[in-house]
């Protein structure tokens, strides 16, 4: 049985359409008006959307659907193979004439319960990803947040997340995604701070084939690969600021012009930025616009610092000892009660990002199956183990050539950027590395995904 909304201004229709599928053992529901997309996603199972409502058209409510994940068939009472072609590239699953085929509605039908079936499954390994990555906590600064995220989630407002460098703001931008109607579109990571400024606006809106040397194809941009879902703009406060009024205009018209392009072109996103800086006093300095700030902070965020949800480190390093042994296929080490109170009395000016560093070497000197607060204060001195070859590592303890590799690679890195007061630019000009290859690498290896 599968859940269909029928929306049709013609009241007849509406009624003998819904009254047909209630026959075939569906749950229906007519209505004349489309219901906003926040209101249908994983409510029904199909859509039927005529594609002439009164006076206006439903192509409208056909994007906001498909955005939201919805399947939708479009209904047309005439045969007209421009519509269908626009329906269908607009993501509708099928074009149907009236009155519909009763064989080929019910493909239509079980087509959009496969669709349903496999878009409950995506949210379920998109939630197994959030649980593994994201611990809340007791009650507290953190746990309010994450409410007042969720909330901003089911709206279509931009929403700026501020807080130091590794407070955890990636984690969150993936919260906002997965729980707003765009949830089964694409999410889209870019960090502004590690983006050559030659390169900023062919990262940001593409580039055609020839527009500049070494654009030897055509690239969509991080806009257009968002299209539908949601572009997370880390370091948003790195954009340079001639940039600016074209990310201003498309993100308040969805509409930029490609480099080398001769004409706009559209893209369906919701921007979610990130900064460590005061924009606002970047406004008064004179490097960010005060427009910009206001479009992208409809909804502002403040992450706190670690510091300031300090009952939440015992329970949160087991969350992350638990997460890096489950992704690293080791045993999960016992966290003794020393090494929990050693923890919760240290300060992180790192935050998170710190203690889960301080973590993973832990978890991987862990060979006894325990990690206490011995084992921590070694590892802690200087960011790395006294008289312990490879950073943290023993050779005693045998694991995957690959997988030692990828943590030696990670910490090294990772110390670099620590000691470049967390800035991607100055650490990667130390390792003559370009900013953006450094961010990308890092993100491969913290995702165990490196192809080396």
């Amino acid at each position: 049985m599968a859940r269909i909304l029928v929306i049709d201004d013609d009241r007849a229709y509406l009624d003998s359409m819904t009254a047909w599928l209630a026959m075939k053992g569906h749950e229906a529901r007519g209505m004349t008006a489309p219901p906003p997309a926040a209101s249908v996603a994983g409510s029904w199972d199909l859509v039927l959307l005529d594609i002439m409502l009164g006076e206006e058209d439903g192509f409208g409510p056909l994007a906001a659907y498909a955005a939201a994940g919805v399947p939708v068939a479009m209904v047309s009472g005439a045969a007209d193979a421009a519509n269908a072609v626009r329906a269908v590239r607009a993501g509708a699953v099928d074009v149907l004439e009236k009155p519909a085929d009763p064989d080929r509605l019910e493909v239509t039908i079980a087509l959009a319960e496969e669709k349903a079936a496999r878009a409950r499954a995506d949210r379920a390994g998109r939630e197994a990803w959030l649980a593994d990555r994201l611990y809340v906590g007791g009650p507290g600064p953190f746990a309010d947040l994450v409410l007042a995220a969720e909330r901003a989630a089911a709206t279509s407002l931009a929403v700026l997340l501020h807080g130091p460098s590794g407070s955890g703001k990636d984690p969150l931008a993936r919260w906002v995604h997965f729980r707003s109607p765009r949830c089964a579109g694409p999410y889209v990571a870019i960090n502004c701070a590690a983006i050559p400024a030659e390169l900023a606006e062919s990262e940001l809106f593409g580039h055609r084939k020839g527009s500049f040397t070494g654009a030897s194809r055509d690239r969509p941009g991080c806009f257009m690969e968002a299209s539908g879902g949601t572009l997370f703009l880390d370091e948003v406060g790195e954009i340079p600021l001639p940039l600016q009024a074209k990310l201003l205009r498309a993100i308040e018209t969805g509409e930029f012009r490609p480099v080398g392009a001769d004409a706009t072109v559209r893209s369906d996103v919701r921007v979610v930025s990130a900064t460590n800086r005061d924009l606002r006093a970047a406004v008064a300095a004179g490097s960010f616009r005060e427009d910009l700030l206001y479009r992208i902070g409809q909804v502002p965020l403040a992450v706190p610092p670690l510091s300031a949800r300090a009952g939440d480190i015992p329970g949160l390093a087991a969350f992350i000892v638990r997460s890096l042994a489950g992704r690293s296929g080791v045993p999960e080490p016992v966290l003794d009660n020393d090494a929990l109170a050693w923890l919760g009395a240290r300060s992180y000016p790192g935050n998170v990002r710190e203690l889960k560093s301080l973590l993973e070497r832990a978890v991987a000197m862990a060979g006894a199956g325990r990690i206490d607060a011995a084992l921590l204060r070694d590892l802690d001195a200087g960011g790395w183990a006294p008289g312990v070859a490879g950073g943290g590592f023993s050779f005693d303890r045998a694991m995957p050539l690959r997988e030692a590799k990828r943590r030696m690679e990670l910490l090294y890195l990772e110390r670099q950027v620590a000691l470049a007061g967390g800035s991607i630019a100055r650490a990667a000009a130390a390792l003559d590395l370009l900013p953006n290859n450094l961010s990308r690498r890092l993100g491969e290896l913290r995702q165990g995904t490196s192809p080396d």
